[in-house]
């Protein structure tokens, strides 16, 4: 039965289009915004595609039959591609909307053709090796990749852009909101940042033991809670058991440690049984699956906006999850992960809120104050990311730190695409492991960031 298939492809479409390049050379770079030389299914028609398309890089449009000539024989294709050929494609060449068309069914033949293949594959592996997590893992990211080729790209004009923004713009000013996405919890922050914003990728970063977690919780549950947006955590280093500890902790306010081992009195009982009942009432969605694939998140997460109409993506922490394909370095590896994020972010149209290890490079420094040369493993991670912040407590680095140092955390801006950094001081409580906005009488004012300043040999300019 497998042997009688046959490979989708239209003959007559692709020599249209070759024939097209061939008679108008202005027409070559509408067919290159959307086939590549794999797309043609003829062999020849290949060769041809990519003799044309070297040529248009070289010589523009200004060149004629003599020139294509030369280029067949420097290519050793001169006897197996004739002019007669040549000529005779430039007879059938389609024009207009003729040739979009020839385009569309090309690209849609090349697209059949590698879900034919991937078919074919996955059949074979099947027989050979019948792995069912792990072939599916790898139809799933194959099926997206051809989908991904085969996105038509798309062009707006300006004064469609323009409209849509004003519109946007007009909608945020009878909101009379100031805060335009969603809101963290912490004003001077939001007041910042504007809250978290769709299609942003937010990196919260820090060096183990600052409260990463417990921070993204904080967040998290204030969206849930006061907003009433649901949100998902994929939680790749602690269970739902413990993520749920904690809330119970940062929302009944019963110490942490209390409930770990069981030290619940009376009146703590009843606040942690109003906390769940709070709890429950929360739009939260815990994913605690380990080894989590950037493939798998993507497809969950999808699920989770058409089912819950989940508003926020989390991910703890960003360096555990798996990228689709093994790749020769670690930085490779975590540069694909950040990418993965950010078009996950973009596809779903929601803020994605990952949390990333830092470097111990920040130990070594004076003030011990995170900088974005920290991010571990890449700088795609810094590239990528529309918000970066840190966290830094002083008082964790010090025996006898200051009043003023006790129970405060920093909430570093350190990167933000549109707007601008600075640092903003929150309360941490160190029983229950929350985050919280501080006191009102307290004065509070957000410090301008300025990172400490290294120097590399690569910084001096020395000539002996």
């Amino acid at each position: 039965m497998l042997e009688d298939l046959s490979y989708p492809h239209d003959d007559t479409a692709e020599r249209a289009i070759l024939g097209a390049m061939i008679k108008d050379p202005e027409s070559i770079p509408l067919v290159l915004e959307s086939l590549r030389e794999e797309d043609f299914y003829v062999e020849d028609h290949r060769l041809l595609f990519s003799v044309l398309s070297k040529i248009w890089e070289e010589k523009g449009k200004d060149w004629d039959d003599i020139v294509l000539r030369e280029y067949l024989r420097k290519a050793g294709l001169l006897e197996r591609l004739s002019m007669d050929l040549v000529y005779q494609l430039a007879e059938e060449a389609a024009e207009g909307a003729l040739l979009e068309e020839a385009v569309r069914i090309v690209k849609e033949k090349s697209g059949l053709r590698q879900l034919l293949e991937l078919s074919l594959n996955t059949i074979k592996e099947i027989k050979e090796e019948p792995d069912f997590a792990r072939i599916v893992e790898a139809i799933t990211q194959r099926v997206y990749e051809i989908s991904e080729k085969h996105t038509t790209t798309q062009y707006f004009h300006i004064k469609d852009v323009v409209r849509e923004v004003l519109e946007i713009i007009n909608r945020r000013k009878r909101e009379d909101r100031i805060i335009t996405g969603l809101p963290t919890g912490f004003m001077e922050l939001d007041l910042m940042t504007t809250g978290f914003h769709p299609s942003d990728l937010v990196i919260v970063a820090a060096r183990p033991g600052m409260g990463k977690s417990s921070f993204m919780l904080s967040i998290a549950l204030h969206i849930a809670v006061e907003e009433r947006v649901p949100v998902v955590i994929y939680s790749l280093e602690m269970t739902k058991e413990q993520l749920v500890l904690r809330l119970l902790s940062m929302t009944s306010g019963v110490p942490l440690q209390n409930l770990r081992k069981g030290f619940v009195g009376e009146e703590e009982d009843r606040k942690l049984m109003a906390a769940a009942l709070e709890l429950a009432k929360a739009d939260i969605i815990i994913d605690d699956t380990p080894n989590l694939s950037t493939v798998d998140l993507r497809i969950r997460s999808r699920k989770l906006k058409k089912e819950r109409n989940v508003g926020a993506v989390f991910v703890d922490y960003l360096q555990l999850l798996r990228p689709p394909h093994r790749r020769s370095s670690r930085q490779e590896e975590v540069a694909e992960i950040s990418r993965n994020l950010k078009a996950l972010a973009k596809e779903l149209e929601l803020p994605v809120i990952a949390l990333a290890q830092l470097s111990r490079q920040v130990e070594h420094r004076s003030d011990k104050r995170p900088q974005l040369a920290d991010l571990r493993e890449s700088g795609q991670i810094e590239q990528d990311a529309d918000l970066i912040l840190f966290i830094h407590r002083p008082e964790y680095y010090k025996k006898n730190p200051s009043p003023e140092e006790q129970g405060i955390a920093e909430i570093i801006v350190a990167k933000q695409r549109q707007g601008p950094t600075g640092i903003v001081k929150v309360a941490f409580i160190k029983d229950t492991t929350a985050f919280k906005p501080i006191a009102s009488g307290i004065p509070t004012s957000v410090e301008p960031y300025q990172p400490e300043e290294e120097f590399s040999e690569e910084d001096y300019d020395l000539d002996f």
